[in-house]
């Protein structure tokens, strides 16, 4: 998209850009595959080409602050409402934690501890 609208503006990085866009790194991926490998998204959706390429574990904990800085968050939303979507995932265990920042975030005890609780739950 960025190589397009560069090449709306006129640039003359454009075709630097899409060139660049085209290369593989050393195993082989471009960036475009980078990016989806990255994206829990691009698996989930049936939108996407990624969809049911990959198998997601049945079992879901996502803790976010709802003071972090480190992304929207509608990220963590969108990722537990595509889990609670998707068949094979049993349970999705979402809460945004107020004052919390993005790691570790706990409405209560300690992360480590909550988290190897909740693990046991599962089992």
């Amino acid at each position: 998209m960025l190589a397009d609208i560069l090449d709306g503006l006129g640039s003359s990085y454009a075709t630097d850009f899409d060139e660049d866009l085209q290369k593989s790194d050393a195993v082989g991926y471009t960036v475009d595959q980078r990016l989806n490998m990255y994206t829990p998204l691009y698996y989930l959706l049936e939108s996407e080409d990624g969809y049911r390429t990959s198998t997601p574990a049945k079992h879901w904990r996502i803790r976010t602050g709802i003071a972090q800085s480190d992304t929207s968050l509608t990220t963590e939303v969108n990722l537990a409402l595509a889990l609670q979507n998707y068949d094979g995932v049993e349970s999705v265990d979402f809460a945004t934690v107020w004052g919390q920042q993005h790691v570790k975030a706990e409405r209560t005890g300690n992360s480590t501890a909550n988290f190897i609780a909740w693990v046991n739950e599962c089992m």
